[in-house]
């Protein structure tokens, strides 16, 4: 008779995993970096509570006006962004701390609000890739119909459009300490590896 391992009730435990698996290169002086530990969780105020949505927010940036195109930048111990993912759709973004994403918005947000709000986890759903450099502009021309340049796209400034044939949100961010230009690059998990190969394939990073 073959032997059996014995029954044991140790349950089967999960680790997280970048989509591209911390992805980093540098090149020229221009970077792509994956941003990973990122928590993403998507707000959309009730129609009926979009007025009390707006004063929380203001309260909660320090009297930033909520804006259409304009991510937030979060103040205090914990760094967090606000930014806006589609008509009347925001992103709430902040590093993981072992915290559960949706406890740490609601409790950012405040109890009260956060039950007139639809809150969802994205954070496995998303990767972000940091671009940095003076060559930055240079990438994005290419590959991205919109205008990225300093004037169109000041620091904060969000858009929904296309890198290639692939859905994206490019955030402008602030400069890195060499006064170079910064982007936070946004795509849906599923295509990360043929959104990568989209920026690689661009100027600095092939030529």
């Amino acid at each position: 008779m073959a032997n059996t391992p014995p029954k044991t009730n140790t349950p089967y435990t999960l680790t997280a995993s970048s989509p591209l698996d911390g992805h980093s290169i540098i090149l020229d002086g221009t970077s792509l970096v994956e941003i990973t530990n990122l928590s993403m969780v998507s707000v959309t105020p009730s129609a009926s509570h979009e007025e009390e949505f707006k004063a929380a927010i203001f309260k909660l940036f320090v009297g930033d006006q909520l804006n259409a195109v304009t991510a937030h930048e979060g103040r205090g111990e914990k760094n967090y962004l606000f930014l806006p993912s589609a008509h009347g759709q925001w992103f709430l973004c902040f590093y993981n701390d072992g915290v559960d994403p949706i406890d740490a918005a609601n409790s950012l947000l405040g109890k009260k609000l956060s039950n007139q709000l639809s809150i969802t986890d994205q954070s496995d759903a998303w990767l972000v890739l940091a671009l940095t450099g003076p060559l930055v502009r240079r990438t994005l021309e290419r590959i991205c119909p919109i205008d990225c340049s300093a004037s169109a796209m000041p620091v904060g400034t969000t858009a929904r459009t296309m890198i290639e044939h692939l859905g994206a949100i490019i955030v402008r961010r602030p400069d890195d300490n060499d006064a170079n230009p910064c982007f936070w690059l946004l795509s849906a998990r599923s295509s990360a590896s043929s959104f990568l190969h989209a920026l690689i394939a661009s100027p600095p990073f092939t030529i």
